[in-house]
């Protein structure tokens, strides 16, 4: 018997987060043969999973489609709002299933209807916060609606260096359109990466989680710039061999604006503080009831960051359940095709 062929969408642009979590996916069900549209800017990390195949034309066939994505239903922007209202004119289904996904708040009720409307399109949504499977319960009436811990607590054990009782401070940063070369945020993560220098002797690692178009590239660069022990620091970059994965394993602990930087540090048993840019993040630390709850992007407390660098870290250990959740996204999109 030949296999199924579904179509894997997601967000395709060099971000660590969105590689793995579809390589995840694709990974847990190998019955199954993912076709990628071939005008995407797939990642190597994809195409090494044996059942994913890269093909054009794939627009008029009926496969089914699997939407795999973290915030890929939100309203931020006016070019985000047009971009909804062509996609509602134009009649478009974005898929079948939707794994992985979170809903960001929407702030205006025409905001909410286009986004109910897209969302109302799919058979099932597995979300990964508690708080977007309320909101969806409450407005999106049509699909099956389950919630999981994210995709990428599922990472095969295999897939990650061994613990290498590492040293080194981790930073990943994240790049946000307006930023200025010496605004706050980057001045903030300096100061710190300087006082661990300071205090330990030790290094630090900027970390650039996504390499394509939000370029956290810059973002390193400038706090680099910004330090006094730049020669302490090294930048790394996710591209396609692991580089996030290594970096990790040099570190005794992560100072995090990503949200994929949260969830491999919980994965890795690494000590966390989080900077928080979207609610996403909030709800995670919400959900896992994590006992550091870290602060705003724009508002850094480089007191209590350092702080936490130094002192006793309050034990923290994930229910081991949770890191079975790719079995169980699996399970559940099996069930539904």
């Amino acid at each position: 018997m030949s296999k199924l062929t579904v179509q894997l969408s997601g967000y395709f642009d060099n971000n660590f987060g969105d590689d793995y979590i579809m390589k995840v996916i694709a990974n847990s069900l190998p019955e199954i043969n993912f076709v990628v549209d071939g005008r995407e800017k797939v990642n190597s990390v994809l195409c090494e999973e044996p059942n994913v195949f890269i093909q054009n034309n794939i627009a008029n066939l009926k496969y089914p489609k699997l939407v795999v994505t973290g915030c890929g239903f939100m309203i931020n922007s006016k070019t985000a709002l047009y971009s909804e209202l062509v996609y509602l004119l134009k009649g478009k289904s974005p898929g079948d299933y939707c794994l992985g996904c979170n809903i960001e708040p929407l702030d205006s009720f025409v905001k909410r209807w286009l986004i109910r409307r897209k969302l109302n399109k799919f058979k099932l949504i597995a979300c990964r916060d508690k708080k977007s499977l309320w909101w969806l319960r409450k407005f999106v009436a049509k699909p099956k609606k389950e919630y999981l811990p994210d995709i990428l607590f599922g990472l095969p054990d295999s897939w990650l260096p061994g613990k290498k009782d590492g040293n080194n401070l981790g930073i990943s940063l994240m790049h946000r359109k307006g930023d200025t070369e010496d605004c706050k945020y980057y001045k903030d993560m300096a100061d710190i990466a300087d006082f661990w220098i300071e205090r330990t002797g030790h290094g630090v690692v900027l970390m650039a989680f996504n390499s394509g178009s939000e370029d956290d590239i810059y973002s390193c660069k400038c706090v680099k710039k910004l330090m006094k022990y730049p020669e302490k620091t090294k930048i790394v970059v996710h591209k396609s061999g692991g580089e996030i994965f290594e970096a990790y394993s040099e570190c005794a602990k992560i100072i995090g604006a990503r949200f994929h930087s949260a969830v491999l540090a919980f994965k890795m048993g690494l000590p966390f503080f989080p900077i928080v840019y979207r609610d996403k993040t909030k709800n995670l630390i919400d959900d896992l009831e994590y006992p550091v709850c870290g602060c705003k992007i724009d508002e850094v407390d480089v007191a209590a960051v350092c702080t936490f660098l130094f002192e006793e870290q309050t034990s923290f250990h994930l229910e081991e359940d949770i890191f079975a959740c790719a079995d169980k996204y699996a399970h559940l999109f099996r069930r539904c095709l």
